[in-house]
């Protein structure tokens, strides 16, 4: 029986070299170059880093941590000081910015390079939310988080979520990790619970700020959202997420941030194309 003590290494290491890619717009590949080289964003992604950084696949932590160290990494990560380094709304014009540089990259002609930078910039904000939420005992949900059940421990999870210089999204999103690995099949009683209503909530107010651009079904990280607010509304009641990010909520049962967003979403300009990094580590611990 595993009980999760950390799920995140939420951090902005893996990218600084990451290159911009290539047969893109002019538009597309001069936002990308500048936010390579945005100082307030690179001040956000180090900050991450920092608070995280014990917690990279590989690092000591990752492979024997103590309650101790999670309790700091993770008081580390949702502090005051991260939070004014990173504020959501820099996150946001960055996302806002994104879409209007690089439409038909995200949308009509979707390119999987730049949907794989867009999605792990769109993580950041929801996954930092979640993972400093707590249950109504004060303990964070992320410590109260189980492995699925597919034999894989959280070591051997953690070898696959950072391939080389880049996150390995296909893990994330098969595991539901941005998520806490939250399934719509599990019972009532693993999935009624304030902290499933905490995670949903981080995603679903963050999309009714900005919508995802690409269309949830695009996703390369939480497409599995739609299943599993389905299945939480089948499971749990239609009102158990009331209040949660209304706008995108609609949005789901309705199948409209599925298509992909509205065009009416902002102009502007500026990027990164590293320093974004691994967004997340599993570092669970038998109890």
């Amino acid at each position: 029986m595993f009980r999760s003590l950390a799920i995140v290494s939420l951090a902005a290491t893996v990218a600084l070299a990451q290159s911009v890619p290539t047969g893109i717009s002019s538009d597309c590949s001069t936002f990308l170059n500048n936010l390579n080289t945005d100082s307030s964003f690179k001040t956000c992604l180090s900050s991450l880093n920092n608070a995280t950084g014990d917690y990279q696949p590989g690092s000591a932590a990752a492979t024997s941590s103590t309650s101790a160290k999670v309790g700091s990494t993770l008081s580390n990560l949702c502090s005051s000081s991260v939070s004014n380094n990173c504020p959501e709304s820099l996150v946001r014009s960055k996302l806002t910015d994104f879409y209007a540089a690089c439409p038909a990259e995200l949308t009509s002609n979707l390119n999987k390079d730049v949907l794989h930078i867009y999605d792990i910039l769109y993580t950041l904000n929801p996954l930092k939310t979640a993972v400093c939420s707590k249950d109504d005992s004060g303990n964070y949900c992320v410590t109260q988080t189980t492995l699925p059940s597919t034999g894989q421990t959280a070591q051997q999870i953690q070898q696959v979520l950072a391939s080389g210089s880049t996150p390995n999204l296909d893990t994330y999103n098969s595991n539901n990790i941005p998520f806490f690995f939250l399934q719509s099949t599990l019972a009532s009683s693993d999935l009624c619970n304030v902290c499933t209503r905490n995670v949903m909530t981080a995603y679903l107010n963050f999309e009714a700020k900005v919508p995802y651009a690409p269309g949830l079904a695009n996703s390369l990280t939480i497409k599995g959202q739609t299943s599993l607010y389905s299945g939480i509304v089948s499971t749990c009641g239609s009102t158990f997420l009331s209040g949660a990010g209304v706008q995108a909520a609609g949005g789901l049962s309705g199948g409209t941030l599925q298509n992909g967003a509205a065009p009416a979403i902002a102009m502007g300009q500026g990027f990164m194309a590293g320093a974004m990094g691994v967004l997340a580590l599993i570092v669970s611990s038998a109890l």
